[in-house]
């Protein structure tokens, strides 16, 4: 039997049909570039996530009133542990393998594109067994440093790497989809699994209280692997040559490529370790559940909003990499329309915190107003850093990308733990903000002098005028602690004035809403 018949097939069925779907792929819709395509996408993963928000927000309601900020904190702490491996076993694959997909897809050769695929799910399969054995050794460390000093928790820790190794699989299978532009497929996706994550946890922790915990979450994990799978195989029947040393070889670039973004992943996953062990030597496992909290409402959700620069802009981008004008454009447009659509909603959260807090747990949770209203610029600023800091990724300066997140993981750690210690919650939300402004600064200038960017001025007038009624915002409903009356009037103001600059900005950028606006008039 020839090497080449040596092939592991799963739900396979006749090549050519596969050949057929993956050539109709090329067509209008995923070639468009335009403003209103960016704003659609953005938009329709804004719409995505703003359901998978109000489900989470129905998840850690419920998730609060059953396991108490003590099952938070044990939550974020196998959180951190999952992240942890996932990002030291990974090798950067999924983000390379996105990269390179985008650019056979641009060259529209179905046979590489086939071939390209099955390179990368063999390196998908071996790093979802590497995940096992890195917690296999480090699991009695863990144990140890996350419970108490407790050694005999590493069995539990060990059932992380189901977890690990269910999400490597569907990271894969999004890479691929996102490569081929399948961004409507990964809304979808996203959909089902915020209904399906909510339908697996919460019955788990009511009846099994806190053991639900572990077996949530691999639950949640088989559930993400299951329904990318059924996705991907419709286009590219999954095969795999695990065995083979010319596939092992043609996978090398992926990982001398991807070995410095998994330094940069396991330095940022330190971090995410890194912090709940401050705060556990100085405090309890309710004071992490309560950091959790405000993590959660303003940065985790803020990550939720930013999947459509990994599922449709960095694609784009990748498929432009090589024209300076072309990619100076595509991030400009992002900006823009990451800014336009988080920023009035980012204004009224600070006018609502305390209710949103409310609304989201129980009245324990309160104490995180601070942090959370203090970490509101973290989102804003971070529209503008993270279509920056693509181009590196999109460029593969895998190098560059690792100085900078190190040195990022660096001065945020030493950041938070000296105005935790100092402020407390409090000192934690002005560390997020801080460290996303050191991330915009120092994105632009590495930009601007290697790959010659610059904004557009209508986008940094744009951006400027979003800030400062975030800052009129912030000032006058939380700082000043105003009187309620006070605090709506001065919020309803900077709500009106920053979502007065989006319609602006929508009206003068998009041909559909012009489109619209002229209907409307006649």
């Amino acid at each position: 039997m020839t090497s080449n018949t040596k092939l592991f097939r799963i739900f396979a069925a006749p090549t050519d049909e596969y050949m057929s779907k993956l050539g109709n792929l090329h067509n209008a819709e995923t070639k468009d570039t335009s403003y209103d395509h960016v704003l659609k996408y953005t938009g329709v993963f804004g719409g995505v996530q703003g359901l998978k928000m109000m489900v989470s927000a129905l998840r850690l309601k419920l998730t609060s009133y059953l396991l108490g900020g003590w099952g938070m904190g044990l939550i974020s702490a196998y959180n951190s542990v999952f992240e942890f491996l996932n990002s030291a076993s990974s090798m950067g694959i999924p983000l390379n393998a996105t990269r390179q997909t985008s650019e056979l897809f641009e060259k529209g050769s179905v046979e590489e594109i086939e071939h390209q695929v099955m390179v990368i799910r063999t390196w998908v399969l071996w790093t979802a067994l590497l995940s096992v054995f890195i917690c296999l050794f480090f699991s009695p460390l863990i144990s140890y440093f996350f419970f108490e000093h407790d050694w005999t928790r590493w069995p539990a820790v060990m059932l992380v790497s189901l977890v690990a190794v269910s999400n490597i699989i569907a990271e894969g299978e999004c890479a691929i989809l996102k490569g081929l532009r399948q961004v409507r497929k990964v809304a979808i996706i996203e959909t089902i699994l915020a209904v399906g994550t909510l339908l697996c946890t919460i019955p788990l922790y009511y009846v099994l209280g806190i053991r639900g915990v572990i077996v949530g979450l691999i639950a949640c994990g088989f559930l993400s692997a299951a329904v990318h799978l059924s996705f991907s195989l419709r286009l590219v029947p999954y095969r795999v040559k695990p065995m083979s040393a010319r596939t092992f070889t043609e996978g090398l670039p992926l990982i001398k490529v991807g070995i410095p973004y998994v330094l940069a992943g396991v330095a940022n996953s330190s971090l995410r370790m890194i912090i709940p062990a401050i705060i556990l030597a100085q405090h309890t496992m309710k004071e992490l559940g309560h950091y959790n909290a405000g993590w959660q409402l303003m940065i985790g959700y803020s990550g939720l909003v930013f999947l459509a620069l990994e599922s449709d802009y960095f694609p784009r981008l990748s498929a432009v990499n090589r024209d300076t004008r072309r990619m100076n454009e595509t991030i400009n447009q992002q900006i823009d329309v990451c800014t336009l659509l988080i920023s009035p909603f980012l204004v009224l959260l600070v006018m609502l915190m305390p209710i949103v807090l409310q609304v989201l747990y129980v009245d324990e949770f309160l104490v995180v107003t601070g942090m959370a209203t203090l970490s509101v610029f973290y989102t804003l600023l971070r529209c503008i850093s993270l279509p920056m800091g693509y181009s590196i990724l999109a460029k593969g300066h895998s190098i560059a990308y690792l100085v900078l997140e190190v040195c990022f993981v660096l001065l945020f750690g030493l950041l938070f733990w000296w105005l935790y210690g100092m402020l407390g919650l409090l000192g934690a939300g002005i560390a997020f903000s801080a460290g996303a402004l050191y991330d915009v600064v120092v994105y632009f200038l590495y930009c601007h002098f290697r790959y010659g960017f610059s904004f557009r001025r209508s986008t940094l007038l744009f951006c400027v005028g979003q800030f400062v009624c975030l800052v009129v915002a912030v000032e006058y409903c939380y700082l000043v602690s105003p009187s309620p009356e006070e605090k709506y009037i001065a919020g309803g103001i900077a709500f009106l004035a920053s979502s007065g600059l989006s319609l602006y900005q929508l009206f003068h950028r998009s041909s559909c809403a012009k489109y619209l606006l002229r209907k409307f008039r006649s």
